[in-house]
């Protein structure tokens, strides 16, 4: 590595860190589920939650290329509207949360999903674009490692986030700490952005700023992406093995029912940072594993996690099965962000990246909608344990699709030479 690349890994790995820290202190598929369940939710509002921070985070990903068209001017940017339109919405959260004596629970939870929104889309609104971002300060060659190590980082400190947020739960009444891990998160989100502020962007110092793409050629580009076979491949693969794994939330609401154990929802918190050690070990060995052999390898070992966690769900119920599920979910995690976002950067088939992640994404984000919110309508009529038998066939599929249909990219760049 470069001087300025260690640097730019550093600072990068510091400022996901803390990112990590505040996002598993309210964790939607813990954190918030016990918070709408606290407050009555039934089984169709939790699957709305899944809907909203999948849906959310990959629709709106198109207008961020016409939010952030400069090059020089991104980190900053994108620095700004965390600190502008993300972190204030968690202090919000942090007010409402306390608020049923003033306003019916249905209100409360109501304003929670709002909230809850308003923060996924303005996520996604960037989420391209901060991709993109990061991966044009890396070299290919390095750049699995220095994502693994980063969001391994990440995943750590997620690791005693949620710890945190279960030991808050536990102690201390609902409303009092609800409002104090949300305000923290708020201030952690800050803390973040400070830290990435730091990043050497050569960009910023070039003497012409180069523009991101903008309509021109975008549909073109859209249009050689989805054109290209392996990539189609890919994005059905993913579509499958998304809909096999909608039901994080609902793990939670089993573990908390007299069927998975009937655990404390502070228990159930604590035991979610084996999630975040499952993505921390997940992102440390495939990203080293996706620059020496490729990231389908990743993806596909996501998949298999994900087989595995939804068969201790259908198997067990107590603590220890409560923590292998959420494990499981932690490396399915790992596989579905870090190789599937390489696998996104090395299967565009022309030189506008961006689009290309936005074109696959917005795909993707159409089943990340459905699928949750029809996991929620499945687990209200049949009950979760149906719900987790159907995941588990489509995450089964998932994985023979990947094995069969899908072609490493790199092995593809080697046949056309």
């Amino acid at each position: 590595m470069t001087p300025r690349d260690r640097h730019n890994a550093f600072s990068n790995a510091i400022g996901e860190s803390l990112w990590g820290f505040q996002m598993a202190m309210v964790a939607p598929a813990t954190v918030l589920t016990v918070l709408l369940r606290h407050y009555g939710a039934g089984e169709r509002l939790i699957g709305s939650v899944g809907a909203i921070e999948s849906g959310a985070v990959l629709l709106p990903q198109v207008v961020g290329m016409y939010l952030f068209t400069s090059r020089k001017k991104r980190k900053v940017r994108l620095v700004l509207w965390h600190v502008l339109l993300m972190s204030p919405v968690l202090l919000v959260m942090g007010i409402v949360a306390p608020a049923p004596g003033a306003m019916p629970n249905r209100a409360v939870t109501i304003a929670l999903l709002a909230c809850f929104g308003w923060f996924q889309t303005a996520m996604g609104v960037i989420i391209a674009v901060w991709l993109d971002w990061l991966a044009h300060l890396f070299e290919p060659g390095i750049r699995g490692r220095v994502f693994g190590i980063s969001w391994c980082c990440s995943a750590l400190a997620g690791t005693a986030g949620a710890l945190l947020a279960g030991h808050v739960i536990s102690v201390y009444p609902p409303p009092v700490a609800f409002s104090c891990l949300y305000a923290a998160a708020s201030v952690f989100t800050v803390g973040s952005m400070a830290v990435f502020c730091l990043i050497k962007d050569p960009a910023a110092d070039a003497l012409d700023d180069a523009p991101l793409a903008g309509t021109t050629g975008l549909l073109d580009s859209f249009r050689s992406s989805l054109g290209d076979r392996n990539f189609r491949s890919f994005i059905i693969g993913r579509i499958i093995a998304i809909g096999g794994f909608c039901i994080v939330p609902f793990i939670t609401v089993y573990y908390t029912s007299a069927a998975g154990g009937g655990l404390a929802p502070g228990t159930v918190v604590k035991l979610d940072a084996a999630r975040t050690v499952g993505s921390s070990i997940g992102f440390l060995i495939l990203g080293r594993m996706g620059d020496a052999a490729g990231h389908r390898l990743g993806v596909m070992a996501g998949i298999a996690a994900q087989v595995a966690a939804l068969a201790v769900v259908l198997v067990s119920a107590g603590r220890i099965s409560c923590m292998m599920a959420f494990f499981g979910a932690g490396l399915a995690a790992a596989g579905g962000f870090l190789s599937h976002t390489n696998m996104l950067y090395e299967t565009c088939p022309h030189d506008s990246r961006i689009a290309h992640i936005t074109v696959g994404n917005l795909v993707m984000g159409v089943v990340s909608i459905l699928c949750p919110l029809l996991a929620g309508v499945a687990a209200a009529r049949y009950g979760t344990r149906s719900l987790f038998a159907g995941c588990l066939l489509l995450s089964i599929a998932a994985l023979l699709w990947f094995a069969i249909r899908v072609r490493e990219p790199r092995e593809l760049a080697v046949d056309v030479r």
